[in-house]
């Protein structure tokens, strides 16, 4: 969470000392959270909805006015060899507080010992936040109890050799997430891994069996069992107590290794998913422009009107161990084009949203927030994109006598609100390939873009290597530079960075087939490739 967004009815840089219980009047959808704070929200307000939860982090602060450091905090790394030996206690009765926030003194903490003596209280609340509440859907599916039953219907469909997650008409939430290739993932594992399906289930499992209800409320302490997270590791700061050498966790700032046990290749569909291609300049727009800050109303719902606005939460870095393949099946084509702005967005958009669910009488723009950074080694994906290039590479060395190198391919960074950095249908990261071209005596470095969702034609660039020297430490920036520019190399940059003289682009071979390159088309790009590298 940033200074850009603010939650409404709290304070500037109010501190969250304390997450406590959670509760819900009878007959409502809606859950809250109560909240240790300091100081106070306007008109006493300490306690915000769970649609919240990706941004309630123990000393953390809501509505930071300035970037800030927990000082007493420290940090800790360390394997997961199961979590099935941890016990259950309750934050009262960690020694390792900096101070008792009284309301959160009933909250349940997964209790474990590190090697180095250290015994670990970690919050529940914390590694559910962590593991499944990357987004207010996600949250409040949780503990609606077999929700995901009611709500998804995967298949096995052999012909092609994937697993399709059908997404029901009972859907709750907003069909974007799934645009998102970062939240298909995590939600293929969360559906159809055993560990994850058994721990993410368990949250409404407890709701329903461990809430009370008290007077018009019901009331609940926050609990799960969590997924085994064999040979995980984790990564975690909080408040050390050096004499009772125990720690009370506050944040969870990584988790890798997740064991993901899900078919490779998993597809969402829906018969209303589309996927946008280009039209006659009479489709839509961008639609409203947004406000530079956003103030989440969490008393209001969500509109069916807009888009979620995606607003920044903190992203915890998460790793899965392998990584699958995941599609959206789209049946439906949505022109798009520079006419005239969607007739859904309105001009002048809100700078109050909802992260609440959407409903038909929501009248304020709908807003998720975004607490996803997938780290998953997941490059050799997206491979396939490069094929003919690669073609083309490989014959230069065997028919022209270079010598090849070609690195790990590289995902392109997200760059403000740009989104050139995916690959339209299915929302893939973009990615780019360096190689390392040695051409007689002179050694180059060519840069290939994916562009195989046509958004545009990009030649590849070539960098004579002597005039750069080592080229990793300058990729970030020509990637941004590249991005900012709307996919369009950065001459400017280059020229500054190595000469005019030093950098050239040769471009792609043309194609009579759609796309796709024939052997021949494929020699005559390699031809051209070496008559450029050593003329």
């Amino acid at each position: 969470m940033n200074g850009s967004t603010q939650l409404k009815g709290f304070k500037d840089d109010t501190w969250i000392n304390g997450i406590g219980s959670l509760y819900r009047k009878k007959g409502a959808i809606k859950w809250g959270i109560n909240l240790s704070i300091h100081p106070k929200g306007d008109n006493g307000k300490d306690s915000t909805t769970l649609s919240n939860a990706p941004v309630l982090v123990r000393k953390r602060k809501i509505n930071p006015t300035y970037d800030y450091y927990f000082k007493e905090s420290s940090e800790k790394s360390f394997a997961i060899s199961t979590t099935r030996e941890w016990s259950v206690d309750r934050i009262g009765n960690c020694p390792a507080r900096d101070r008792l926030a009284k309301n959160e003194a009933g909250e349940y903490c997964f209790v474990f010992s590190l090697a180095d003596g250290t015994t670990v209280y970690l919050p529940q609340f914390e590694l559910a936040r962590m593991l499944f509440f990357k987004n207010a859907y996600l949250v409040r599916t949780a503990l609606e109890h077999d929700l995901l039953n009611i709500e998804y219907s995967p298949e096995y469909d052999e012909e092609n050799d994937r697993t399709i997650v059908n997404v029901l008409d009972s859907f709750s939430g907003d069909k974007e997430l799934f645009s998102d290739y970062g939240f298909r993932r995590l939600f293929a594992w969360i559906l159809m891994d055993s560990e994850a399906r058994r721990s993410y289930d368990s949250i409404g499992a407890y709701q329903l069996n461990h809430g009370y209800d008290v007077g018009q409320y019901r009331r609940w302490s926050f609990q799960f069992d969590p997924p085994a997270l064999e040979d995980a590791r984790m990564k975690v700061k909080g408040y050390l107590d050096k004499d009772s050498r125990t720690m009370l966790v506050h944040e969870i700032i990584g988790l890798r290794y997740i064991p993901m046990n899900v078919p490779e290749r998993v597809a969402f569909y829906h018969p209303s998913f589309y996927t946008q291609e280009s039209g006659n300049g009479q489709g839509s727009g961008s639609g409203a422009n947004r406000p530079p800050g956003h103030k989440v109303d969490d008393a209001s719902e969500g509109s069916r009107e807009n888009k979620p606005v995606v607003l920044e939460g903190y992203a915890t870095e998460f790793e899965f161990d392998r990584a699958i393949e995941t599609s959206k099946i789209c049946e439906k084509k949505k022109p798009t084009g520079r006419g005239r702005k969607d007739d859904e967005e309105p001009g002048e958009a809100s700078s109050d949203v909802s992260t609440e669910e959407q409903g038909p009488g929501g009248d304020l723009p709908s807003a998720d927030w975004d607490n996803m950074n997938d780290q998953t080694d997941d490059a050799h994906l997206y491979l396939n994109k490069f094929t003919s290039y690669f073609k083309m590479l490989e014959l230069l060395e065997k028919e022209y006598d270079c010598q090849v190198v070609i690195y790990q391919l590289r995902k392109l960074p997200i760059v403000g609100k740009c989104q050139k950095h995916l690959v339209e249908p299915d929302k893939e990261p973009r990615c780019m390939s360096v190689a390392h071209v040695t051409a007689g005596t002179t050694g180059y470095y060519l840069l290939e873009v994916d562009t195989s969702d046509a958004a545009k034609a990009l030649s590849t660039r070539v960098i004579r290597a002597s005039a750069i020297g080592d080229l990793e430490p300058h990729l970030y920036e020509i990637e941004k530079q590249l991005l900012k520019a709307s996919l369009s190399w950065p001459k400017e940059h280059l020229d500054k960075l190595i000469g005019a003289e030093k950098h050239f682009w040769v471009p792609h071979q043309k194609s009579k087939k759609g796309g796709a390159l024939t052997t021949e088309d494929i020699g005559k790009w390699t031809q051209r490739m070496s008559e450029r590298l050593k003329s």
